[in-house]
């Protein structure tokens, strides 16, 4: 099972969404900062083959769902304007909790105001986690944080680690309180001998006295018990869809005139 995150920033990009259905084929497909209609986007995804359905959710505005499944099978759990959980329920897969969200950006919040927000996220997924009775989760979306963020990885916010083998520890004491761990593979991405084409989904040139250029806010992090799952060999910042586009420039960075931010993707194995 293929799942896709993109955020588009808001372009016209139907041709290159019907590209991404037919070079990508996500099973489930995220988008995020979308002016475009639900009848355009559909159209541009079933350009080719009729497969995908919109899995409405009627509060989050900031990221639409489209997938193969119908309703039934990708239930919603809970929801507000920056996120949508739905249980996943397909036969042949794994069940697990699937959240996709869209973070407060650091053009409003700063890294202080993030990492204190992180905490209310952590609240979240631990009721919907209780509520499902599953701790096999996943989050999938632009956290506007690179992975070494504050609300990424202190143990009130999201407490996801880069490391495999410490998540599969699964939680760490510290204060006499208990703090289960996510883990974050996109860490794997960051520098000239990192995973895959790119450093990062987002390329940032400020004149300011630190930074990064490229950041990895676009992200997946996992739960422990959901790790024998996925497949990290499929786990990629897409920059290019076949021969038919790319997504960076003659410079090797992204195209802003495509998007700001690059897709990801993970792929979920058969059971």
């Amino acid at each position: 099972m293929k799942i896709v995150f993109w955020n588009i920033n808001g372009k016209d990009l139907l041709t290159e969404l019907d590209l991404l259905a037919q070079e990508i084929n996500p099973d489930i497909l995220f988008i995020a900062e979308s002016q475009l209609s639900i009848s355009r986007l559909l159209s541009a995804l079933n350009n080719k083959k009729s497969n995908y359905y919109f899995n409405m959710d009627p509060v989050c505005e900031k990221i639409l769902m489209f997938s193969k499944f119908h309703d039934k099978f990708v239930k919603p759990i809970t929801s507000n304007i920056r996120y949508t959980v739905r249980a996943i329920e397909v036969p042949t897969y794994p069940s697990f909790n699937l959240m996709s969200l869209h973070f407060q950006s650091k053009v409003n919040w700063d890294f202080a105001d993030q990492a204190a927000h992180s905490a209310t996220l952590k609240s979240i997924i631990g009721d919907f986690e209780a509520k499902t009775g599953s701790s096999r989760t996943m989050i999938i979306g632009d956290f506007n944080m690179n992975p070494f963020d504050f609300g990424m990885v202190q143990t009130t916010g999201l407490h996801s680690v880069m490391s495999k083998e410490v998540a599969l520890k699964k939680s760490r004491i510290v204060d006499g309180t208990e703090y289960p761990f996510f883990y974050n593979p996109m860490w794997s991405f960051y520098g000239d001998y990192g995973k895959g084409e790119v450093n990062g989904t987002l390329y940032n040139t400020m004149s300011k006295p630190i930074n990064y250029f490229w950041n990895i806010f676009d992200q997946i992090i996992i739960r422990p018990d959901l790790i024998p799952y996925i497949d990290e060999d499929r786990l990629e910042i897409i920059n290019e869809f076949g021969d038919k586009l790319k997504l960076l420039n003659r410079a090797n960075i992204i195209d802003n005139s495509i998007s700001d931010h690059l897709p990801i993707t993970i792929t979920i194995k058969h059971l």
